[in-house]
C-alpha cells in the first residue's frame, strides 16, 4: 500500500503543453483555425463552436462563463440530461447527444495536439515539461519509503501515462479490485476519465488502449520546423471499433471515456465506482499528500467529499502540502478545506510543477538525514 499520494491538477500537464481549463477553447480555435484538427474532426469542431454561440443567449438571465471548457462540458451534459439547449439548431435529443460526442473529439484533438510525444535518437521521450523528472522523483521516494507512490490525476491527457511507461512503470487504472499487483506498479487514478480509455458497448465498463502497444509507437509522427513531434493519434489506431484488451476483444463505443470536471458525477457511478473507490483507500492509508497544480475550484464538490471520506483511517497525515503559482485564490480555499487536525501539516507554496518536483527531490534525497530540516528547502523553491 501506499505511503505517498500525488494528486495532480491541470496546473501539472500544463507544463507539458496542455491548456488551462480557461484558455482550453482559446487553443481549440487556433487548431481548427490552423487546419491542425484534421479533416475527420472538423465537423466537430464546427458543431461546438456553433453550440456555444448559441449558449450566449442565456446571458441576460444567467451568467455562464462561455470561454471555460468545464462550464461548456457541463452545460453540454446538463442540455442532454434536461433535453433541451438554446437557439433552433439543436432541438433533438440525438442533436444534444451527437454535441456531446462532438466535446469530446474536440477535448481529445485539442490535448493530442497540444502534448505530442518527442522524436529523439534514442526513441520516443514524454512531452515536453517535467513529468520525466517527476518520474525519477517517484523512483527515489520508492527507495527511501520501499512502496510505491499513488499518483492520483484530474487530468485527461496521456503525458504522466506515458513518462510512466516510459521509465518502466506497469500502469494500474484500477478498473477492478482483483488487479494484481506487479513489481513497481504504480495506482494512476485518473478521476475524470483518460483520453485512451473507451466504453464497452456490452455492459458498463472501461476499456483502456494501452499506450504500450506496438501500434502506439510506430513512426507516425508530424515535424514541426527542426523538431519532430509524435502524436498519438488513437483514433486512427482503433479498427473497427475494437480494442484488444486482456486478451479479450472488447467492441467500444468510439468516442474517449471522460466526464466534466464539474457538477453531478453520480451518473458515471457505474462505470467509475472502482476508481473512486480506489483512489479513497489510498487516501485513507496515506501519510504524506502532495497536491501539485489543482486549484480546488469551488464547482468541485466532488472532490472535497471524496477527500473527507477517503482521508479517514488510522494513518495520520504527516504532510500535506499544496504546490500552486496562484496562491492569492487557492491558498485560502484549501485553508477553508482541510479539517483541524491536519492544519498543523499544511504547507502552501506558491511555485510550478516543475519547481515542486525539484523541491520534493532535494527532500527525499535528505530523507535518511535525522538533522536534516525540510522548512530549509521548502523555503528555497
Amino acid at each position: 500500500m501506499s505511503k505517498t499520494v500525488f494528486i495532480l491538477g491541470a496546473g501539472a500537464s500544463r507544463d507539458s503543453g496542455a491548456p488551462l481549463m480557461n484558455d482550453f477553447l482559446d487553443r481549440a480555435r487556433r487548431l481548427y483555425a490552423n487546419g491542425e484538427c484534421g479533416e475527420r474532426f472538423r465537423e466537430d469542431f464546427e458543431r461546438v463552436t456553433g453550440a456555444i454561440s448559441d449558449l450566449q443567449k442565456i446571458h441576460s438571465k444567467s451568467e455562464l462563463d462561455i470561454y471555460n471548457i468545464e462550464e461548456i462540458f457541463s452545460s453540454f451534459e446538463m442540455a442532454k440530461l434536461i433535453n433541451k439547449f438554446p437557439g433552433d439548431c439543436i432541438r433533438k435529443r440525438e442533436d444534444i447527444d451527437l454535441l456531446v460526442k462532438s466535446l469530446k473529439k474536440v477535448i481529445y484533438i485539442t490535448l493530442d495536439r497540444s502534448t505530442p510525444l518527442i522524436i529523439k535518437k534514442n526513441g520516443l521521450s514524454p512531452p515536453s515539461g517535467s513529468y520525466g523528472k517527476f518520474v525519477e522523483l517517484i523512483k527515489i521516494i520508492m527507495q527511501k519509503e520501499l512502496k510505491v507512490p499513488t499518483v492520483i490525476t484530474f487530468n485527461y491527457d496521456l503525458a504522466v501515462d506515458y513518462a510512466l511507461f516510459k521509465h518502466g512503470f506497469p500502469i494500474n487504472y484500477c478498473f477492478t479490485s482483483s488487479e494484481k499487483s506487479q513489481v513497481k506498479e504504480i495506482n494512476l487514478i485518473k478521476l475524470h476519465g483518460s483520453l485512451n480509455w473507451f466504453e464497452g458497448k456490452s455492459r458498463k465498463n472501461i476499456i483502456p488502449y494501452k499506450i504500450e502497444r506496438k501500434k502506439m509507437l510506430i513512426s507516425n509522427y508530424h515535424t514541426s520546423h527542426s523538431e519532430e513531434k509524435y502524436y498519438f493519434n488513437i483514433f486512427d489506431k482503433i479498427t473497427a471499433n475494437k480494442i484488444v484488451y486482456k486478451g479479450h476483444n472488447y467492441n467500444i463505443i468510439p468516442e474517449p471515456f471522460i466526464i466534466p470536471p464539474t457538477w453531478d458525477k453520480s451518473i458515471y457511478n457505474q462505470e467509475l465506482a472502482r476508481v473512486w473507490s480506489q483512489a479513497a483507500l489510498d487516501l485513507s492509508i496515506a501519510e504524506n499528500i502532495y497536491v501539485i497544480g489543482y486549484s480546488l475550484p469551488v464547482t468541485d464538490s466532488f472532490f472535497k467529499y471524496l477527500f473527507a471520506l477517503g482521508s479517514e483511517g488510522v494513518k495520520i497525515i504527516e504532510r500535506f502540502w499544496i504546490f500552486n503559482p496562484d496562491e492569492k485564490n487557492v491558498k485560502p480555499r484549501f485553508e477553508k478545506f482541510i479539517g483541524t487536525g491536519i492544519k498543523d501539516r499544511f504547507r502552501f507554496k506558491a511555485t510550478t510543477f516543475s519547481a515542486s518536483v525539484d523541491c520534493l527531490r532535494k527532500i527525499y534525497e535528505k530523507y535518511d538525514d535525522p538533522n536534516f530540516d525540510y522548512k530549509e528547502i521548502l523555503n528555497r523553491y
